[in-house]
């Protein structure tokens, strides 16, 4: 896909990532999607005549030319949701970013990765967890996935650089506006050996209000999310939430029963969350599902699977599928269909993510 139409299209007021896909998705690979008649804009799914109508009354046609530009002048580049090295776990997520600015080391299409996240305000026990937990996973290969921010993010991205390892920061405003200031020495140093990313342009400022997409993308590069240590209304807290409706592993530091800073991972144990006190529990909880298991996996055992629940297979994959199109792909009502699913979700065949979209297991 065309990365000058992606970046205009996202430029386009109110249009947004998910109208995005649908255009793209809809449209030829080589058709631009300026030039597309109101008609055909408006025989897509979720445009109507004002989002046609803007798409061709957009004047910015140059923007996403200087914006590529401005990006290679600072060593970034862009990866789209359809290029190959588009990281597959997080394409796996309802609202997966349309496109990612990158600076650093490429992204990787099937990496192991763990997201560490906590409070500002740290105690000396959760920095030593962090520092812990950060350092089994760095030394074990585990790419270590943070935002960036001070406190246990910061710690956790210093641990994985020190240890040598990999580490991704995903950052709430554009990859040429580091913060805070004071980590832009640690920005330089995880480049060496990991990557920046933002889904956000050029110029982007930091802002409370970016905090949850870019939260989405911390949990969706993961196999799981570790709360470090968390207050009751952290971003940490609502990043582990972003975890549980991704379908992906939540594991908490457990902490005191008085500590204010502890509230919130003391609640994700007590709702489901798995309690953890280093990286090699998790590593022997999620190796089953790591693309680069660390230790021996039992081998397959064979499903027997009837007709239908064989088709469903053959036309899931590794991209989400949402259930209308599934239903039309294998000709089946949604009742049906439902119900041939959950019977494949207990055979460990398939996986339900977000907004109602299947992939294969």
């Amino acid at each position: 896909m065309n990365p000058i139409q992606i970046i205009n299209l996202l430029n386009v007021p109110r249009i947004g990532p998910h109208r995005v896909k649908k255009i793209l998705a809809h449209l030829n690979q080589d058709q631009n999607p300026f030039e597309a008649s109101i008609k055909d804009l408006r025989a897509i799914k979720g445009i109507d005549a004002r989002a046609a109508e803007q798409i061709r009354s957009y004047r910015g046609l140059d923007f996403g030319t200087r914006e590529l530009a401005q990006a290679k002048n600072q060593g970034i580049s862009v990866v789209t949701y359809w290029d190959d090295s588009y990281p597959l776990l997080l394409k796996k997520i309802y609202d997966a970013p349309v496109l990612l600015y990158i600076k650093g080391q490429p992204l990787k299409e099937k990496e192991d990765c763990v997201a560490i996240v906590g409070t500002r305000r740290f105690t000396p026990y959760g920095k030593s967890a962090a520092q812990t937990i950060a350092k089994d996973l760095a030394s074990r290969n585990i790419s270590v996935v943070s935002g960036l921010a001070r406190g246990i993010d910061t710690i956790a991205h210093k641990t994985a650089v020190q240890t040598g390892g990999r580490t991704l920061a995903v950052l709430g405003s554009g990859l040429d506006v580091i913060y805070p200031g004071e980590n832009r020495r640690l920005a330089e140093d995880i480049c060496q050996k990991g990557t920046l990313i933002s889904e956000f342009p050029l110029g982007t400022q930091p802002d409370r209000g970016n905090s949850p997409r870019r939260n989405r993308i911390i949990s969706g590069l993961s196999h799981a999310t570790v709360v470090a240590e968390a207050g009751n209304r952290s971003g940490a807290f609502l990043t582990a939430l972003n975890a549980v409706d991704q379908n992906r592993d939540v594991f908490a530091v457990p902490g005191r029963i008085n500590d204010l800073q502890s509230v919130g991972a003391n609640r994700l144990i007590r709702n489901g969350a798995t309690p953890v006190s280093s990286g090699a529990e998790i590593i022997r909880d999620i190796n089953p599902r790591l693309f680069h298991p660390l230790q021996p996996v039992k081998k397959s055992i064979f499903i027997e699977l009837t007709d239908q629940e064989q088709l469903i297979l053959e036309v899931l994959g590794q991209d989400p599928v949402h259930i209308d199109a599934l239903a039309h792909s294998v000709d089946m009502d949604i009742t049906s269909l439902l119900e041939i699913l959950l019977k494949l979700e207990l055979k460990n065949a398939v996986q339900q993510i977000g907004g109602k979209q299947f992939v294969r297991a």
